[in-house]
């Protein structure tokens, strides 16, 4: 856990970006405007990520790198609203609009802090300060626990064995991976790679047998593409001359 006030100054402001808000815009905005457009504007964050990180961290967005992007969040279009009936309709979709978009903000505000500490820190000890994140991000989240009023039948075990796979799969390893690669890759190349998760979960349901139709399918071989560019070696070639003159 970090040792001086400063570090656990960043690990309020990583948690409250990278927790709080992004957890409170993926749940509701999700329930609110469904999980077309949630999945949508979260993985709108690799552009908010470049844009800022050019001008923040002085990382360059190459031209390959661009298209990469472009190719991927059309490929995530193309999957994610191949099932429209996932879009909801009126106030419901505002709000959840809304709420998506300051999750997708702070997902996208907190990674790039985590990527400034970890260029300023080096030896930085990232699985302990994504502990501290994680506790500090959960402590605005409190009173809205208090406050929602509904009940929670903490017996069930199936109900704990989700919670588990959530705990471990959905925040353990996903933010101590995502930490890591920030402390050893540009940030655009890092948040690239979010445009995988509908992907991921698309093959689960056809691993399932709810086998996706023409649409989607032509969605996964989109993400993928512009995943793969995004990380070509070129891509990162082409970076290097430019971060050097900066």
């Amino acid at each position: 856990m970090p040792r001086t006030r400063r570090l656990w100054g960043w690990a309020f402001a990583i948690g409250f970006g990278n927790t709080t808000l992004t957890q409170v815009g993926i749940s509701v905005g999700t329930d609110r405007a469904g999980a077309a457009v949630a999945s949508v504007l979260l993985n709108s964050s690799p552009f908010f990520v470049a844009l800022l990180a050019r001008f923040w961290l002085h990382e360059p967005i190459t031209r390959l790198r661009a298209i990469g992007l472009v190719i991927g969040f059309a490929g995530v279009l193309l999957v994610v609203f191949a099932d429209p009936g996932k879009i909801a309709h009126g106030s419901r979709l505002a709000i959840g609009f809304a709420l998506a978009l300051l999750g997708a903000l702070g997902w996208a505000g907190g990674g790039l802090a985590m990527r400034v500490l970890t260029q300023r820190e080096p030896d930085l000890d990232v699985a302990g300060h994504t502990a501290a994140q994680f506790l500090a991000g959960g402590i605005p989240l409190i009173p809205l626990v208090l406050l929602d009023g509904s009940t929670t039948t903490w017996s069930n075990p199936t109900l704990i064995a989700q919670l588990a796979y959530l705990v471990v799969g959905g925040q353990v390893l996903v933010y101590l991976g995502f930490n890591a690669a920030l402390a050893r890759w540009p940030s655009t190349r890092v948040y690239a790679w979010t445009f995988l998760v509908p992907v991921v979960a698309v093959l689960i349901d056809a691993a399932q047998g709810k086998l996706p139709g023409p649409a989607a399918t032509v969605g996964i071989v989109v993400v993928i593409a512009g995943v793969a560019i995004v990380n070509h070696p070129r891509a990162e070639a082409l970076a290097a001359p430019e971060v050097a003159r900066l």
